[in-house]
Order: structure tokens, then C-alpha cells, then sequence
């Protein structure tokens, strides 16, 4: 019976050619993006599968003191050892910190990562495979170094890398190589003791080297933030891992924590915590906290994903359903037959359901072939750089595609089969023309409504975020950033050879050094109180800055004087926001003004020589903040060169060699400083892309629904157009009798959309201080093109039923 259900189905299927290719290719464009949003979630619920004890490893997170709020990874170092002494309900734990990543140097290779000090705990904790090395005594001693098998390829290629010495030069890279340091701290030699693997599966914990946690205390002066055997105040630099015995719970460990939590900050005014036990099940995804060892998409996204996908679905199975309805006014006599032949209503069901099936089934091969475009622009967008999302066609998510679209065709298929299942085969024959499928279009108006609604909104949301891009591109910062290249110093010394030997360049006008990239989003912070009034502390950022970064910046000094050549730490310059914030009178009056910073722990005089007119020195979303530049040599981490833009890979070249004369001991590490202000313009690239194609899947299930709706309408009336006809009505007005009410449903949803639209992008604007404005160039452009392509599928379809003969309308009753 079923391969008599798939035959008539498929023979079915080529009859009605335009039919059969409509809802095809509706189902399958919105099918292909429903699977990569499954691929997308596949792969962030499949982190951490491969460790044989995930049901009882649980890592400590940090909340705000007896709240559930403030949430971060990271917790404080010495909890790992409290808990394993203190409670028997501890099998194992291990603690880490994130304080070292840099250059392995080995003879004259040298491999680059991010990575933990660890104790050997962590690999009785979670699973890994060891290419080289005993995991029982890898990280006991001190200086001891276990390296991924990455890293050890490139230092030692085929030889065994168990007992090599290799120097560290620490330069503050994060484990996952997002974040990249300037300073270098040489943390003297390490020993080889292990090799790790890759690991198996997703991991949220990826790194390329650990280092003995016994390290740490041996390491130089301030090469990390905390060495105190006791230091409970730093719950963001570290991180802990548990494993439960056997048959212990979570709550029994959460116990645990609050025990501790109590006794540690109980009676402190200040810095004060909590601990929280998550389960590594839980790790990814997981929502909005802080210090997170890996990049992944927050939960709450993973869910908006989901329902756009099953709403993008939900769009496409009632246009397949507004098509069926339709067509399945031209079978009322097929379904008669059957049912006077002795077909039941079960029979009929299966037929139609069948049918919605196979065309499901065909629309998938269609989805499929459009996904792999799909994959290639998803992997190209710049967050995917971050998220590494995996796009392999496992056998699992085969099945689960194949699952997705026979549940797709059944509930597509579920309406038009229970209704046709459902009619009077007496009625079929004797009061053809009393069928009605629907006696009620309210839902479906209501359901067309809000396509139109979404459509429009999402049209007027492309434009305003290209029209946002465009703004950013073409921002304003107060400063030249153009043909201005930054090369990163490593140690604050090298400046004053690389910046002297440029001097005989031809081709590099001016050379500055700063301690950080003027709007690239990052900026320090202190407090600065005013002597005339000393009570008050405000809160600035800061950065340090030589006199040659304000000739290669181009900053405009209102008024006093540039930074001595020479550099000084009791002189600044102050931008006209901090003039006002700090109340220093006039921009005149400021000039010569003792400010006193705090700097570190110590409060240091200051003299005020210069101010600067206002520059974007934070990223372009901020709004503008105070800022005071400080002048000490010591702190500069970037030096900043002018070149002619005649030819500027001929000169960067020459700067790369300049480099290596001057500095052989570091790396010629550069970037153009254009180029690095551009991070945000690409991510609203990289949305705009999102929200277009979501925008142009919305229309064309719009307008598919809205083509089904109005086929529909013309084969439900098509002798009442006959008979208007006969009795004198002109095409014209056959055309606005059927368009008229579709036309209305489209300005109940403009009506509805324009006011949305406005709401939904001035909250997302807001986040930019310097932003386009909602005018009605951008709310124009989306209505008209939603009732341009509208109208013409309404008066396409109305004109098609006007220009029927009447007699062929009429000629049957």
C-alpha cells in the first residue's frame, strides 16, 4: 500500500510541474537554513563528550556573595587544595591559572601559545591522550612544561621532544589565542615533560602548553598577578575542577562551596564571593558570565535560533499548505472516486500525507545542495574565526536531517489531507460547487499579517545596519589612521633603537610610541583628584604616549604644549572632556595645573601641559570619556610609523628589516592601524549578511504564501468572476474586486511593522554612541519593496482569473 501511496504521489508530483516546483523550492530554502541552524546547535551541544567521568566533573564558578548574579568561570586558587583536604566527597581536584602563554624557543625555532599552570590533578580529572610522557609525574616539579603535539611538530618535528630544554618568553597570550599581550617576561628555561594528543571531540578548555602550578613562586617579579599560597581575593585569573566519588551529588558539593564561601568571606566588608558547582555538561552552551575559557554561543542565542527555526519552518509548512488548499479544489472529484471505490478517511489521509512527504523528501536534496553554500559563507564570517563551528556531515546529523524533513512533510501535509479526508464524497458530486475547504480566512489573514509584518521589519533592519556599517567605516575618530602602521615592542627598550634607525627611512615621515592602539577597545583606568578640590576622586582612562604619536596621530593641542621629547612621568596632556570632568577652569587655565593620579597603590603629582581636542580613542560604539596621556617610556608597548603610501608593501618591508637589525632578540610583529578599527565594521558585516538572508528567506515565504492565497482565492470565485463578466464587468474592475482585500492585509501590516521596525533598531542603536538615524529613507526603501513585490504577485494572479472565458467558467455547474 505504501509503494502504491509513494507511485501515485510521485506521478502526482511531475503532473503538476509549477506546483510541484513551487513548494519544492519554498520548502527547501528554508529547509537548508533550518539545517545549518541544526549543525550550529549540533555542534554546541557537542563539547565535552569524550570524557569517560563527565557525570561527575564539575568546575567552581564565582558569583557575587550570597547572589546568583555576577557570574564568572574563574574562581580562587587555593579552593582546589581546600576542597580535596577538607571533604571526603572529593575524589580529585585541580586548580589553574591562565597567567602565561608566549614564544617556546628551542635552538632557533620557536612555537607561539596560550596555555594554564596546572597541577598533574587535572589529568585525573578530565581525559586526555598522551603522545609523550607519564601523566602521573608530568607537572610535579617546578619549570616543568607538558606542549601540544602542534607545538612540539614545529619545535622538534621528528625527534622526541621528553627531556628537551626550551626558554619561555612569556608575552601575555591567552589560551585562546583571541587575546594577544605586547609585554614579554622571559620566564626562564622549562623542561619537556609530555605531549598531549589532539583531543577527540570539542573542548571547552583548549590550550597548546601547562605548565607546573609549582612554577608560579618561582617565576620573576611581577611576572604573574598572583603567587600568594593563600590568595582568596583573586577569584579571576584561576580555575578549579572537581570530581566527585562515586554516588555524590551535586548538591553535596554545592554544600561544600557555601561552607567554604562562608567561612573565607563571611566577616569581610569587601570582595566578597560565592562559589558555584556547574557540571562540565553544562559548560557549553551556557549563558552571558565572565572569564570563559572558550569562545561559544550563549544559550539564550542557541534558543533564539531554535525558534527561529522552527518559525522560518512553521512560514514554509503554511505555504505548502495555502498551495495544497488550493490545488486540492482541482481533486475533490480524484477523492470522491476513491471514496465511492471504498477508500476510508484513513486512506485518503495517508494518500495526501504521503504526497506532503515526498515532496518534503524532494525539498531535502534541494536543502542539502544549498547548505553547502551556506557552510562556506557561514565559515567565512568573521565570529566563525572565534567559534570554529564545525560543519562535518556526521551519520547522526544525516538522520537527524532526514528526521527534520519527514517531520517537516508531515506537519505541512496535515491540514489539506485531515480536511480532504474529511469531505462528503455525496457532496463532491452533487454540490461541487458548495466545497469549502475553509469557511474561515481570519487565521490565515491573521497568519499573513504577520509574515508581511516580520518581512517588512527585517527589510527595514538590513538597511539601517548597512547604512550603521557604512557610518563606521567612514567614521570620524579626530585622528589619522591612515598609512600608519603598528608594530607591537614586546619590550618598552626597543623603541628607542627601531624609532632612531627609521630616521635615514625616506619613506617614514614621523615615528610615535603609545601604550596601547587608540580605539581598538582597549583603555586603563585610574583615579585623578584636582587639589583645589580634594575630596573628590574622578574616575579617567589613560594610556601612555611619547611627543612623536601626537605629530603621527595628528592630534590638535588647543592649547599649552606637546610632551617633552625626552619623556616624563609628572607631565600629561588632557583631552577637553577631561578638562571639564576634572573642573579645571578654562582650557587657558588649565595649562601648568598639578592633578594627583593614582598610580598603583601610590598617589603621584602631575603637571598639565597640553590639551587636546576630543578624539575617538575608545572603540566607536562609546561615547566620548575623559582621557589623560601620560609620558612614560617605560610603558610604551606599540610604536606607531608614518609611511608614504606610494608603496607601502616596499616599506613595510624595509621596517621589518630595520627590525631585525636593531631588536634580533624579538619578533617584527605589524598591522595597519586602518585595518585594526575595522574589527567592528566587519561583525556588522558579518550581521548584516545574517539578517539579509533571514530578510530575503521572510519575503519569498511571504510571497509564496501569498501567491497559495491567491491562486486560492481565484479558483474559489472563478464563477462568480464568470458571471460579473457576463453581466458587463470589466477586467479592471474583476482586478480590484480580488486585490482589494489582499491590499488592505498588506497596510494592516505595514501599519503594524513601521512602528516595530522603529522600536526593535533604535534598541540595538543605542549601543553606539555615534549612530545613523530611523529617518524615512530607510522605513521607504522596506515598505515599497515589500508592496512592489506584493502587488505584483496579487495583480499577476487577479489578472490571470479576469481574463478567463466566462463560458469555460460557467459551462459546468
Amino acid at each position: 500500500m505504501l509503494k502504491n501511496y509513494i507511485l501515485i504521489a510521485w506521478r502526482n508530483l511531475l503532473r503538476n510541474k509549477s506546483f510541484s516546483l513551487i513548494n519544492i523550492l519554498g520548502l527547501a530554502v528554508s529547509m537548508s537554513v533550518c539545517l545549518l541552524i541544526i549543525m550550529v546547535l549540533v555542534d554546541q551541544y557537542s563539547y565535552d563528550t569524550y570524557h569517560s567521568k563527565k557525570d561527575r566533573i564539575y568546575r567552581v564558578h564565582t558569583t557575587r556573595y550570597q547572589e546568583n548574579n555576577g557570574e564568572t568561570a574563574s574562581s580562587a586558587l587555593p579552593l582546589a587544595e581546600r576542597l580535596r583536604a577538607d571533604y571526603p566527597i572529593i575524589e580529585e581536584s585541580a586548580a589553574l591559572n591562565k597567567e602565561i602563554g608566549g614564544d617556546v624557543i628551542y635552538e632557533d625555532k620557536f612555537a607561539t601559545g596560550g596555555g594554564y599552570f596546572a597541577d598533574g590533578n587535572l589529568f585525573k580529572i578530565l581525559d586526555f591522550s598522551w603522545k609523550e610522557g607519564d601523566p602521573n609525574t608530568a607537572l610535579q616539579e617546578p619549570y616543568s612544561l607538558v606542549i601540544s603535539s602542534e607545538m612540539a611538530e614545529i619545535l622538534f618535528k621528528d625527534e622526541s621532544a621528553l627531556g628537551k630544554t626550551v626558554a619561555f618568553h612569556d608575552k601575555d597570550i591567552k589560551p585562546m589565542d583571541i587575546e594577544e599581550g605586547n609585554i614579554e617576561t622571559d620566564f626562564g628555561y622549562f623542561t619537556i615533560t609530555g605531549v598531549l594528543n589532539p583531543t577527540p571531540g570539542k573542548t571547552h578548555l583548549p590550550f597548546k602548553l601547562l605548565a607546573s602550578l609549582s612554577t608560579i613562586k618561582s617565576l620573576p617579579e611581577g611576572a604573574v598577578f598572583s603567587k600568594k599560597d593563600e590568595d582568596w581575593d583573586d577569584v579571576w585569573t584561576n580555575y578549579t575542577y572537581v570530581l566527585l566519588k562515586e554516588g555524590q551529588q551535586k548538591a553535596s558539593l554545592q554544600s561544600a562551596l557555601d561552607e567554604i564561601s562562608e567561612r573565607i568571606y563571611g566577616q569581610k566588608y569587601e570582595g566578597k564571593h560565592s562559589f558555584k558547582a556547574v557540571s562540565i555538561r553544562d559548560i557549553t552552551p551556557i549563558g552571558f558570565i565572565g572569564n570563559t575559557t572558550h569562545v561559544s554561543i550563549p544559550k539564550v542565542v542557541l534558543l533564539i535560533l531554535g525558534i527561529l527555526c522552527l518559525i522560518v519552518m512553521f512560514s514554509a509548512c503554511l505555504n505548502y499548505t495555502n498551495m495544497s488548499v488550493a490545488r486540492s479544489l482541482t481533486r475533490v472529484k480524484e477523492v470522491g472516486i476513491r471514496k465511492v471505490s471504498g477508500a476510508n478517511r484513513k486512506q485518503i489521509f495517508a494518500q495526501f500525507i504521503t504526497e506532503a512527504v515526498v515532496i518534503s523528501l524532494c525539498s531535502l536534496l534541494f536543502a542539502f545542495a544549498i547548505l553547502q553554500v551556506l557552510q562556506v559563507g557561514f565559515e567565512n564570517l568573521t565570529f566563525n574565526q572565534y567559534l570554529k563551528i564545525s560543519f562535518q556531515q556526521s551519520l547522526p546529523a544525516m538522520l537527524l536531517f532526514l528526521i527534520f524533513s519527514l517531520l517537516v512533510g508531515f506537519v505541512a501535509g496535515l491540514l489539506p489531507a485531515t480536511y480532504v479526508a474529511k469531505l462528503n464524497p455525496i457532496n463532491l458530486f452533487n454540490r461541487l460547487s458548495g466545497v469549502k475547504l475553509f469557511k474561515s480566512m481570519g487565521i490565515r489573514n491573521a497568519l499573513m499579517v504577520v509574515q508581511f509584518t516580520i518581512s517588512l521589519i527585517f527589510i527595514i533592519s538590513v538597511v539601517l545596519i548597512q547604512s550603521q556599517a557604512r557610518h563606521i567605516l567612514n567614521f570620524d575618530f579626530g585622528f589619522d589612521k591612515e598609512n600608519i602602521v603598528t608594530v607591537k615592542l614586546f619590550d618598552a627598550d626597543n623603541y628607542d633603537r627601531f624609532a632612531q634607525a627609521l630616521s635615514s627611512n625616506p619613506n617614514v615621515s614621523s615615528v610615535g610610541g603609545s601604550s596601547l592602539i587608540p580605539a581598538a577597545g582597549w583603555n586603563f583606568g585610574t583615579e585623578v583628584v584636582n587639589p583645589e578640590n580634594p575630596t573628590d576622586s574622578v574616575s579617567t582612562n589613560f594610556f601612555d604616549i611619547n611627543s612623536g604619536a601626537v605629530e603621527t596621530l595628528g592630534l590638535e593641542i588647543i592649547a599649552g604644549k606637546n610632551l617633552p621629547f625626552e619623556g616624563s612621568e609628572n607631565q600629561v596632556l588632557i583631552n577637553e572632556t577631561a578638562l571639564r570632568n576634572f573642573n579645571l577652569g578654562s582650557v587657558e587655565e588649565a595649562i601648568g595645573k598639578q592633578i594627583v593620579i593614582l598610580d598603583g597603590e601610590n598617589f603621584q603629582n602631575a603637571e598639565v601641559t597640553g590639551v587636546v581636542k576630543d578624539f575617538q580613542f575608545l572603540s566607536p560604539d562609546r561615547p566620548m570619556e575623559s582621557l589623560l596621556m601620560r609620558n612614560r617610556n617605560s610603558a610604551l608597548g606599540f610604536a606607531m610609523v608614518k609611511i608614504s603610501g606610494t608603496n607601502p608593501s616596499k616599506t613595510v618591508a624595509s621596517l621589518e628589516n630595520t627590525w631585525k637589525e636593531v631588536n634580533p632578540n624579538s619578533k617584527f610583529s605589524y598591522k595597519y592601524l586602518d585595518q585594526e578599527l575595522l574589527f567592528i565594521h566587519e561583525v556588522l558585516g558579518d550581521v548584516m549578511s545574517v539578517i539579509g538572508l533571514i530578510s530575503f528567506l521572510a519575503i519569498f515565504v511571504s510571497c509564496l504564501g501569498l501567491l497559495g492565497m491567491a491562486t486560492y482565492t481565484a479558483q474559489t470565485r472563478v464563477k462568480e468572476i464568470g458571471i460579473r463578466k457576463t453581466l458587463g464587468s470589466s477586467i479592471p474592475q474583476i482586478i480590484v474586486l480580488l486585490s482589494k482585500g489582499f491590499v488592505t492585509l498588506l497596510l494592516v501590516a505595514t501599519l503594524i511593522a513601521v512602528p516595530a521596525a522603529y522600536f526593535i533598531n533604535n534598541l540595538w542603536l543605542e549601543f553606539f554612541a555615534s549612530r545613523v538615524n530611523i529617518g524615512v529613507v530607510p522605513i521607504g526603501i522596506g515598505v515599497g519593496s515589500i508592496l512592489i513585490i506584493s502587488l505584483g504577485i496579487i495583480f499577476s494572479q487577479a489578472y490571470r482569473a479576469a481574463i478567463v472565458n466566462p463560458i469555460e467558467s460557467l459551462k459546468n455547474e
